[in-house]
């Protein structure tokens, strides 16, 4: 009887947690920016959208790597956040 009820509430407390979420990593290829002073304009637009972790930005390679929450947030809503901020990107490779 033990084991049922143990069984039970574990199913339980299983069923009733969210999704677990789970890291994702993503590097953009950024258009227009052409010195390093647009760098902090890029990541300020990227780490102020919910679920971003990291953001690494490189103005030599033209590049944004970001580490999110898939659960929070998507590859498309970071796009965004940068063609808003007046740097289109799109995902590289």
């Amino acid at each position: 009887m033990k084991a049922i009820t143990f069984a039970f509430f574990s199913a339980a407390a299983l069923a009733s947690t969210p999704g677990w979420a789970a890291d994702r990593s993503v590097t953009l290829a950024v258009d227009n920016m052409s010195c390093v002073t647009c760098v902090p304009t890029v990541k300020k637009s990227l780490s102020q959208v919910r679920g971003v972790k990291r953001v690494q930005v490189s103005a030599e390679a033209k590049t944004a790597t970001v580490v999110f929450d898939d659960k929070a947030t998507t590859v498309a809503a970071l796009m965004k956040a940068t063609t808003n901020a007046g740097y289109p990107s799109r995902p590289k490779g």
